[in-house]
């Protein structure tokens, strides 16, 4: 595991291990995410399938060391532009995430209980009976398929189904022992932290019970330290993949060497359309030879007690990056509180140190917090926002409301409230775009430039959230600008300036959303941005050339 300090023999920044999940979003209605129309699915998968392998012959831009702090990681070994892939390889292992629901196992898409349709071969749960997943390794392989004919599921025992899908993974990385040995030597070379998992009380007695006992009564003869060791490697290097609905995590043979930082230098997609679902890693800021290539681990836009909490738990180790390090998270307050006695910032007297108290920053006032005091109050103020529907646009301006003087601006659960308004504003009955106030216009517009504001120091560069922000953010610009127009309110010069404000908005957000594959949520965007940069250039009919 890379510990990372600020004291490595290359003169590094401080930085942690591991790498970036994607933080699943609240789910905005029953259906979302469930089963897809299969044939579309399949003329996508034959499409996507069809391009060209993976080019492997270029010689990468970066290089992997090692050091007793960090164990091993990446660094850029020539300057590196936004925007380029620095990792592009295959998986190496996919499989069902553990504790999920009942899934398709080819897919990964969730399914309704009414609605499985069982394999041919081993009777366990799909989608169909084309399902793009079947018969690849990175899905329901045809040798996994023969293995559990043996062992047919009890549909009507659902629960005790479920629990199943927590030994699929580590039974896929284990059959790669005899089906694909060269995929085993690189999943065997992945740290798995045995000592400190056992030594946490919790996860192995899990693993034990629910992986280990399982594939035993499988009949299946694997080492009890093997499969705890598989399990360990799952734990710490996989990636969750998948867009909306997904259900999955996957191993790669390079991108798990990265190091994790709570400010990351990249990005990453997978294209689960494309044979082998491999995974992009791309730059998301300039990198100059010799800099760290990094990750985020954590959810970005939690604060540091929150994201140390997690990683901690999931990655077995403390990060100490610049962000967690710096009680005021690079100047965006992500966890400040408001005083309640001057109105000043409430921050962590020590953010490494989670029973550190807490402390008002005016000068001359002591107003002070305990950290079990800040721990009780953020669990009650979390459990109220995660009671908010995730369509409820009332219910989100409600809470940043009633805690404006609770919480500072930026803080992370304000931030959380602003990101769901930020796509609600516009796209929801009653808040339909064209049918918005002037006022309700300018409310998106300054919630988006808010999130800016933050993003531009937790998530630099050409990151997924600035470019769904920035096309966010085009919208209400344009309705504006429109309606200013078609009333006389504006002139042609003015005209002119918003919409190469527009422009460039719009451009940016369809390079960074360019990036992810074509069909997910933000691939359509990307188009739709590019989409309407066509229509804008109509406007140069009435007002002359815009850029």
């Amino acid at each position: 595991m890379r510990r990372g300090s600020g004291e490595d023999a290359e003169t590094l920044p401080k930085a942690m291990n591991k790498k970036s999940h994607k933080k699943k979003q609240k789910k905005r209605g029953k259906a979302e995410g469930k089963n897809k129309e299969n044939v579309q699915d399949v003329k996508v998968a034959e499409q996507e399938g069809s391009q060209p392998p993976l080019q492997t012959g270029d010689k990468p831009c970066y290089d992997v060391r090692h050091s007793d702090v960090m164990g091993r990681y990446v660094v850029a070994n020539r300057d590196i532009r936004a925007g380029e892939v620095i990792i592009e390889e295959p998986a190496l292992v996919v499989g069902p995430c553990s504790g999920c629901g009942l899934i398709c196992l080819g897919c990964y898409r969730e399914l309704e209980e009414g609605a499985v349709v069982k394999c041919k071969g081993c009777k366990w749960p799909t989608c169909s009976e084309s399902c793009p997943g079947q018969g690849k390794y990175t899905g329901h392989a045809t040798y996994e398929c023969d293995l559990l004919k043996t062992v047919p599921p009890d549909y009507s025992k659902l629960e005790d189904l479920k629990d199943c899908y927590q030994a699929i993974t580590p039974l896929r990385c284990l059959l790669l022992k005899k089906e694909d040995p060269s995929k085993w030597k690189a999943i065997s070379t992945m740290e798995a932290h045995n000592e400190l998992r056992l030594a946490r009380g919790d996860i192995w007695p899990t693993n034990e019970k629910h992986v280990v006992q399982r594939l035993k009564s499988w009949g299946l003869k694997f080492e009890n330290e093997e499969i705890h060791t598989v399990c360990g490697i799952l734990e710490v290097n996989a990636f969750e993949v998948g867009g909306s609905g997904a259900n999955a995590r996957a191993l790669y043979d390079k991108a798990y060497l990265l190091a994790h930082d709570c400010t990351p230098t990249t990005t990453h997609t997978d294209s689960e359309r494309r044979a082998g679902r491999p995974i992009t890693v791309r730059a998301s800021v300039p990198h100059k030879a010799g800099e760290l290539i990094t990750l985020c681990y954590a959810y970005t836009l939690q604060g540091t007690l929150k994201r140390r909490e997690h990683i901690k738990l999931s990655k077995f180790f403390d990060c100490a990056c610049k962000r967690c390090s710096d009680p005021t998270e690079l100047g965006t307050y992500c966890s400040a509180f408001r005083c309640p006695k001057c109105g000043g910032r409430v921050l962590s007297a020590a953010p490494l140190e989670p029973h550190a108290s807490w402390q008002c920053t005016e000068a001359g006032c002591s107003y002070a917090m305990p950290a079990v005091a800040v721990q009780m109050l953020l669990k009650r103020l979390t459990d109220e926002f995660e009671q908010i529907d995730a369509n409820d646009v009332a219910g989100f301006e409600g809470f940043l409301h009633k805690y404006r003087n609770v919480l500072h601006d930026t803080h992370y659960l304000c931030l959380s409230a602003l990101h769901s308004l930020s796509q609600l504003y516009g796209k929801v009955s009653d808040y339909m775009i064209h049918e918005m106030p002037d006022q309700q216009l300018s409310r998106k517009i300054e919630v988006c430039r808010e999130l800016m504001k933050t993003f531009d120091h937790i998530e630099p560069g050409y990151s997924r959230l600035r470019g769904i922000t920035l096309y966010e953010l085009h919208a209400p610009l344009m309705v504006l600008t429109t309606r200013d127009f078609e009333k006389k309110a504006i002139s042609k010069d003015n005209l002119r300036e918003r919409l190469k404000e527009i422009v460039r908005y719009l451009t940016e957000s369809a390079l960074i959303l360019g990036f992810e594959p074509s069909q997910s949520s933000e691939g359509l965007m990307a188009s739709a941005a590019r989409d309407a940069l066509k229509k804008i250039k109509t406007w140069e009919q009435i007002i002359g050339k815009i850029s």
